[in-house]
């Protein structure tokens, strides 16, 4: 019997998803990594850093959904990459959650800011996807159906009512349909959701591509990757085996976007 899959359609004008952002580079993979769709559907559900715990699962953590999702992503636009330039002045957030100082005012009895003169500049590169669309599907594994039954159908109703807002991958990159495809029975596998669903696909002929790329996390993939949750303020993350899936675009029903 077919297990419950969750579809996510990401599409947008601007993406990012961070490979190894730090600092002041901030880069973005190709396509979406695992974990940051498990921080997105951390933002669903509302859970705050540092804490990382679910509040209407108090006993569900980020780490516990990352172990229990298998995870499925389908390039179906790659997009473009490009980078912007930034300065930035003033206090913000450090990789190891402390505050870094770029910049000190004093205020004196007038009630006005004094600036001193050795104001320190921070020179950031962040790179964005232009005109990118993924489709993401996940299901339970199966050693965790038992402790997970209704993970999936919890998922669902947080990505169909967010507490927070959803973006992809920063703040900045705002999804232009919703996220949330749906819940379904359809397909045998993941795998074969991959293979037989809907194919968001460019307007213009000339740019729709032969083949669709794909990664399906699996066991005995001959791929390795860096990007499975591992909880701590120095962004470092777990390592998943996967496999490389290319699927024959004709073969796919088209949704023209």
């Amino acid at each position: 019997m077919p297990e419950p899959i969750l579809l996510l359609r990401l599409e947008g004008p601007l993406q990012s998803w961070g490979v190894r952002s730090r600092w002041s580079r901030r880069d973005t993979g190709p396509e979406p990594s695992k974990s940051a769709i498990i921080g997105l559907l951390g933002c669903a559900e509302g859970i705050p850093r540092p804490d990382w715990r679910s509040a209407a699962q108090p006993d569900r953590t980020l780490e516990e959904w990352d172990r229990a999702l298998c995870f499925g992503v389908r390039v179906d636009r790659p997009g473009l990459i490009e980078t912007d330039y930034h300065t930035v002045q003033g206090r913000h957030w450090r990789a190891d959650g402390k505050l870094k100082r770029t910049m000190t005012v004093e205020k004196y009895s007038g009630g006005k800011w004094r600036f001193p003169s050795d104001i320190h500049t921070e020179i950031t590169w962040r790179d964005y996807l232009h005109d990118a669309a993924f489709l993401v599907a996940l299901d339970v594994k199966p050693e965790h159906q038992a402790a997970s039954r209704d993970l999936l159908a919890h998922l669902e109703e947080r990505l169909r009512h967010p507490k927070w807002p959803l973006y992809l991958g920063r703040k900045a990159c705002v999804p232009a349909r919703p996220i949330l495809d749906r819940l379904t029975n359809q397909y045998a596998d993941l795998e074969s959701a991959l293979r037989l669903e809907e194919w968001a696909a460019p307007r213009r002929s000339d740019r729709q591509p032969p083949h669709l790329l794909a990664w399906l996390e699996s066991s005995d993939g001959e791929y390795e990757r860096q990007d499975s949750i591992r909880l701590n303020q120095l962004r470092f993350y777990d390592f998943r085996r996967c496999k490389r899936i290319v699927i024959d675009a004709s073969s796919l029903p088209r949704r023209i976007i």
